[in-house]
């Protein structure tokens, strides 16, 4: 079974918002929700943190930022634009830590999709 609007509307995510951005279609937009979670910037902003990299980890956290943010997915886009702007600052963080959480949420959302 399919996720629906009112579930990702109980996740938090601002459906309203995202769909205005796929021209009110359903299924572009869970098309694109599930691209948009499948991106392999996830992956790469995990390795970086892990590799205590930080303009790599930057460059994903940045990617995502945008794609989540076009999506309307507030409850990783929130954390996650946070994390960008202390990456972007270089500002000293347990990144791993703060992303855990991130990627928990990313994860929850996918297997529902």
């Amino acid at each position: 079974m399919a996720i629906t609007i009112e579930q990702l509307n109980d996740f938090g995510v601002n459906t309203k918002e995202g769909l205005t951005r796929c021209m009110n279609n359903k299924n572009f937009y869970f098309k694109m929700l599930k691209m948009g979670l499948s991106n392999d910037s996830f992956e790469k902003l995990g390795k970086a943190l892990e590799d205590k990299n930080n303009e790599d980890a930057f460059e994903a956290a940045h990617a995502l930022k945008g794609v989540l943010g076009n999506l309307a997915v507030t409850p990783i886009y929130t954390p996650l634009a946070e994390m960008t702007e202390m990456l972007r600052a270089n500002k000293s963080a347990d990144y791993v830590e703060m992303y855990k959480p991130i990627l928990d949420l990313r994860n929850q959302l996918l297997a529902l999709i």
